[in-house]
């Protein structure tokens, strides 16, 4: 039956959709920019306004020949407009019969009189000043956008995705700026979600940005930077938005935004507040706030330490995985520049979480004297809680030189309450209460300078300290049994603490303008202790499971990299020497248990190709050396969960990645095309790996190094093409993995393949509606010695956004999702509908949102190793109603 529906809703969509085609007659308009030489102009504007209701009816930059591409309407008076710095605006009325507005070749005359650059700047909705792209935002919208993701998605060539991030012609926007000022550490996520689109004056994108101008000349790493400005009327003033909404089932909903820019000082402020499952702050952005922390340069690029990561600190899953979510949110942050020499810059975020999970789950292991199939009821309640923070201060010694100096902190906790009830020896309920703790506190010192054009120097220093603490009770009907003791275990206390100090030189040599030698000295020093401690039902301690650990891990790297650009090459060869000194020293009484030095010469290699305006390659060739964990190191028995127990190895050694990629991309706005493809291969000698033996319900391990390599392949592709009033998009990716496992001492070779695919048609119903329809479709294949499992999860998407008179819109999309598993098919609908209503020239807005119309229950996921295959059956978040009002000020 629901197939029968979901085709007579595709048949209907696809007539709406070609109706609304042929109630209009469209055709493109093609032509070309040039001077009184007839010389093609690159980067002019060209535009076509309604004459009677002055709008914007379509726009085009031309390409580096100078050619131009756009879509028409018939029956429309339009006005040709042609432009670019410099030259006279072409201004001209023409007919809407194609037959006589086809190969146009518009003249552009330079502009004698020299007229008022900033008056041509407004006549342009887009400009090209040096490396900078500037888009006059009004060129692009109607009034009626709410923030800056709604006007962002309408300047050409600029896309926004769900996660909020920002891409400009194909490659990501790596930092967002306000007035010039980092918002959030330039996270933009939390600009285009937040910042009021009336106060948007100008999008600047400017490449190869580097915060640092000392280095600007030497830099290689191409960074996008996105720097939004105001309107002169919201400058030195307060404005923002409020929002408070309630509803159905007890729920509500809470936002507002604060800003303040003037010349010197900048401050931001956000509040969120809900129990609908929509987080101000996920766990993406958390992820992108702490990268900061992570040390940098060839000690970052080359060498990896793996440490168990802070993954307590905010939800990990969004609303459509969970039973129950609350959030609470506040952010502040604040820029002030007393002086030209002088910057402050600071930031805090505060976040807690309430999250309800419940679950059914089918648990069939693959070994062939496997214990039967386990089926298991889960219930989890967590409360998050999380502060993180930084401040910059910067000081511009010279006009060539500057210091640096960062603070970033982080608290967070988290506490779970776990519950299961397992079918295994005729129904046990197990619980677990847990307790995570992390703070940690990173300072940086730097210093840029310049001695003179063609030779610079900077000096990069950094200390970090965490700490991390654990305490989980466990209330077992039975027990996890190993060799060394039998009792049931009930406590597990353990603490981690870290300290990393870290030093990095450069000297830059420039040699000309398109050659530069890099050289480089590091040093790091990290120190970790590790203590853990379980106890049995009577309170005594398993010395079998105890672990006391200090750490020594001390390197030293030098490294040599030359940049060089030969037309349109661009050569990037390197070489990185490493000294590391590993030694280990038992807490127990045991001393030393044991010391390593090793030596590596490893290699890196790029090459950017830039084929010609509009698209490019490069290739990344890199080796990579990784240490295990130090809890990994502790010949002591670690308790996974009830019925899994990992023994560690003092003897693992360092794993060695060698990494080739290629990527390629493709934007051209002539033809509406936008292509990328990522590719990247990983080849790992001595991977870190888990030769598992299962006695009767419990599995043991024991951690070693792979003799065997590991392979894995992946990639990510998108095409995306525009056409006369409709746009198609293929987007691509999968992860392939190769590697061999020990179970039951006997070494099995492992395959999984997983992809996803999506093909979307977007097109206008009309002036005033747009709608999308997306099919995805995602595959999972597992093969594990004789064992092969694999799934399939295909979905229909259709979203409709439609503007009704000058004050209504109505948003709706609708999701169907068809799941087949190993051993379980299910299908479920996911619907969620929004009306707005704009009161005319007043500040406030009224919503009526619906989330989850359909009221579905729960979802139906599998998940494979290479052990066992688990179906999981999640139930989510019901129906929830909600009528909010909105007001701006």
């Amino acid at each position: 039956m629901k197939a029968i529906i979901l085709t007579i809703f595709s048949v209907v969509y696809i007539s709406c959709s070609v109706l609304a085609q042929k109630s209009k007659d469209y055709y493109s308009m093609e032509g070309k920019v040039v001077d009184s030489l007839n010389t093609p102009i690159p980067y002019a504007n060209v535009l076509l306004k309604d004459t009677t209701t002055n709008e914007i009816k379509s726009f085009a930059v031309t390409d580096a020949s100078g050619k131009f591409k756009m879509t028409i309407e018939t029956g429309v008076p339009l006005e040709l407009r042609a432009s670019f710095v410099g030259y006279v605006p072409f201004i001209k009325h023409i007919t809407t019969d194609p037959d006589r507005i086809q190969n146009l070749i518009i003249p552009l005359s330079q502009d004698q009189g020299l007229m008022d650059e900033v008056q041509v700047v407004k006549e342009m909705p887009v400009t090209l000043s040096g490396d900078t792209l500037i888009y006059k935002t009004e060129a692009f919208t109607k009034g009626n956008e709410r923030k800056l993701e709604d006007v962002l998605k309408k300047l050409p060539g600029v896309e926004v995705a769900e996660d909020g991030s920002v891409s400009v012609q194909g490659k990501k926007v790596d930092k967002l700026l306000v007035e010039g000022k980092q918002f959030f550490d330039g996270d933009s996520k939390m600009a285009v979600k937040n910042l009021p689109a009336k106060a948007i004056d100008r999008v600047q994108v400017l490449k190869g940005y580097q915060e640092n101008a000392a280095l600007k000349n030497v830099n290689t790493n191409e960074q996008i930077a996105m720097n939004i400005t105001l309107k002169e009327d919201q400058k030195s003033m307060v404005f923002g938005d409020v929002t408070l909404g309630v509803g159905l089932r007890d729920s509500y909903t809470g936002h507002g935004n604060a800003f303040y820019y003037s010349e010197d000082l900048s401050v931001n402020a956000i509040l969120d507040a809900n129990n609908i499952g929509e987080q101000a702050f996920n766990f993406s952005d958390y992820q992108r706030m702490k990268q900061a922390q992570n040390p940098w340069g060839i000690q970052g690029g080359a060498l990896k330490i793996a440490e168990r990561q802070d993954r307590n600190a905010i939800p990990q899953k969004d609303k459509t995985q969970v039973q129950e979510l609350t959030s609470n949110f506040v952010g502040l942050n604040i820029n002030y520049q007393p002086s030209s020499k002088w910057q402050h810059q600071a930031y805090m975020i505060g976040n807690t979480a309430n999250v309800l999970e419940q679950q059914r789950q089918q648990r069939r292991f693959l070994s062939e004297d496997a214990p039967e199939p386990e089926n298991s009821i889960n219930q989890q309640n967590q409360e998050y809680g999380s502060i993180l923070g930084q401040y910059q201060l910067d000081f511009l010694a010279t006009p060539f030189s500057n210091w640096q100096y960062k603070s970033q902190w982080l608290g967070s906790r988290n506490s779970a309450n776990r519950f299961s009830l397992s079918n295994w020896a005729g129904g046990q309920e197990s619980t677990i209460q847990s307790e995570n703790d992390e703070w940690s506190w990173n300072q940086q010192l730097n210093y840029y300078t310049q001695i003179n054009p063609n030779h610079l120097i900077s000096i990069e220093n950094q200390f970090l300290w965490r700490n991390s603490q654990s305490l989980n009770a466990w209330d077992l009907q039975y027990g996890l049994e190993t060799e060394a003791d039998s009792s049931i275990i009930r406590l597990e206390d353990s603490q981690q603490d870290i300290k990393t100090l870290q030093s990095e030189l450069h000297y830059y040599w420039v040699w000309n303008r398109k050659n530069h030698l890099d050289v480089s000295l590091s040093y790091q020093n990290r120190i970790s202790s590790m203590n853990r401690n379980l106890q049995n039902a009577e309170g005594e301690s398993l010395e079998d499971f105890r672990i006391g650990m200090d750490r020594s891990f001390s390197n030293f790297a030098a490294g040599l990299q030359w940049k060089s650009r030969v037309e349109s090459f661009l050569f990037l060869p390197g070489v990185s020497y490493f000294y590391l000194n590993d030694q280990r020293n038992s807490l127990k009484g045991e001393g030393n248990v044991g010391e390593s030095t090793q030596h590596f010469v490893l290699p890196n290699f790029r090459i950017k190709y830039d084929i010609n305006s509009v698209q490019g390659l490069n290739f990344v060739f890199q080796q990579q050396i990784r240490s295990p964990q130090s809890e990994w190191l502790s010949e002591a028995f670690q308790l996974r969960n009830y019925q899994n127990i990992v023994l560690g190895n003092a003897a693992l050694r360092t794993s060695f990645y060698n990494s080739v990629q290629l990527n390629y991309h493709f934007f051209n706005l002539f033809n509406g095309m936008n292509a990328f493809l990522f590719t990247n291969f990983n080849r790992v000698e001595h991977s870190f790996q888990e030769a598992t033996n299962f006695d009767g319900l419990v599995n043991n391990s024991v951690l070693i190094n792979s003799n065997a390599p590991q392979y894995d392949f992946n990639y990510n592709g998108k095409i995306d093409k525009r056409f006369r009033t409709f746009r198609l998009t293929f987007e691509s990716n999968g992860l392939y993995q190769n590697y061999v496992n020990q179970l039951n001492e006997v070494e099995l070779n492992n395959e999984q393949w997983n992809q996803k695919h999506s093909l979307a048609f977007q097109t206008n119903l009309g002036q005033y509606m747009t709608s999308s329809l997306k099919y995805g479709l995602q595959l999972t294949e597992y093969e594990n010695g004789p064992n092969r499992n694999q799934f399939n999860l295909q979905s229909f998407t259709n979203r409709w956004e439609a503007e009704w008179g000058d004050n209504f819109e109505v948003d709706l999309d609708v999701e169907y999702q068809m799941y087949n598993g190993t051993n379980t098919k299910s299908d479920w609908w996911l619907a969620n509908a929004e009306l707005s209503y704009e009161w005319p020239e007043k500040p406030w807005r009224f919503d009526l949102q619906v989330y989850n119309i359909f009221d579905t229950q729960s979802i139906s996921r599998d998940f494979l190793s290479e052990y066992f295959v688990s179906t999981y059956q999640n139930f989510i978040q019901g129906r929830r109603a909600l009528f909010s009002v909105n007001y701006n000020f």
